[in-house]
């Protein structure tokens, strides 16, 4: 037989184990819904998982980016020194410039082609002139402007320029690459990184289907951009695993105009204001209800 006391005090614990139950139950299905929410949200449509963005060559370029990126990182983890992913970085960069330049070298010439070259002047009439001709795809140097080669070809060979060694040619374009006062070795492992891969051949396929300056213009601003974010996001990582400094923390390129950064790169040198609370996927996180609301 319970007293009165011990009777009351059974009955609460009763209904605050009862309300806690109700409780437990009524957050899971909050947190459910929430889920639910998110899943939705996150795939819209799994034919463009993730969206595609508001510019169609901002979407090439993402495209491009599948391949292209692994190649970059790749190469940054080879080099275990600051200062040579210092300066692999920078010749990364310069290359991507130069590579830009070729295009558009080739899209304002005619029939695709770079503008013929101003001929040379007639000679003096030193003792060696070199005259180059093209005859057969086979270059020959003649000793004098007033020589008369064979027109059946049959003495071009004692004029044929002998071909380059394809070790000192990649030698003299390294030399022609490397940047003064940079570390030798990043710069060459961005030299053999690019040249190795299919680096170029990846931006010149996305960018050819682009018919808009505009878009041209955009594709290359934002691949200058985003080769650099991108740089400078595996380098913090890297370092990070090694216990060192970030050899670089801030962009070395301009920001698109009217870009807006976010995830990761935002880190790097963005401005406050161009970011906003919204995540990636359209959700404000201050918005989500916390940990606490849901019992946690």
């Amino acid at each position: 037989m319970y007293n009165t006391d011990e009777k009351s005090l059974r009955l609460l614990i009763r209904k605050a184990i009862r309300l806690k139950q109700l409780k437990e139950k009524k957050d899971e299905q909050q947190l459910r819904s929430i889920i639910r929410h998110l899943l939705r949200e996150g795939d819209v449509d799994s034919d463009t998982n993730p969206a595609p963005y508001e510019s169609t060559s901002v979407n090439m370029l993402a495209d491009a980016f599948n391949q292209i990126l692994p190649i970059l990182k790749t190469g940054l983890r080879k080099l275990a020194k600051p200062e040579e992913r210092s300066s692999y970085r920078e010749h990364v960069i310069e290359k991507f410039k130069s590579i830009f330049a070729s295009f558009e070298s080739l899209d304002h010439a005619p029939n695709g082609h770079p503008e013929d070259e101003e001929e040379p002047a007639l000679g003096d009439g030193s003792l060696v002139e070199q005259e180059d001709e093209e005859q057969e795809g086979i270059k020959i140097t003649v000793d004098d402007p007033q020589r008369i080669m064979p027109s059946d070809g049959k003495e071009d060979d004692r004029f044929k320029e002998e071909p380059p060694d394809d070790e000192q040619k990649m030698e003299d374009d390294f030399k022609d690459f490397a940047k003064p006062g940079k570390n030798p070795t990043g710069a060459r492992v961005a030299f053999e990184t690019i040249n190795d891969s299919n680096i170029q051949s990846v931006l010149a396929d996305k960018r050819r289907t682009l018919f808009d300056e505009r878009d041209r213009r955009e594709f290359k601003e934002y691949a200058l951009y985003n080769v650099d974010l991108w740089l400078l996001t595996y380098e913090k990582e890297l370092a990070d695993t090694k216990g060192q400094e970030p050899a670089f923390t801030e962009p070395m390129t301009e920001k698109p105009a009217g870009a807006s950064v976010e995830g990761d790169a935002a880190k790097f040198g963005s401005d406050e204001e161009d970011l906003g609370g919204e995540e990636p996927g359209g959700f404000d996180m201050d918005e989500l209800p916390g940990l606490e609301d849901l019992g946690v």
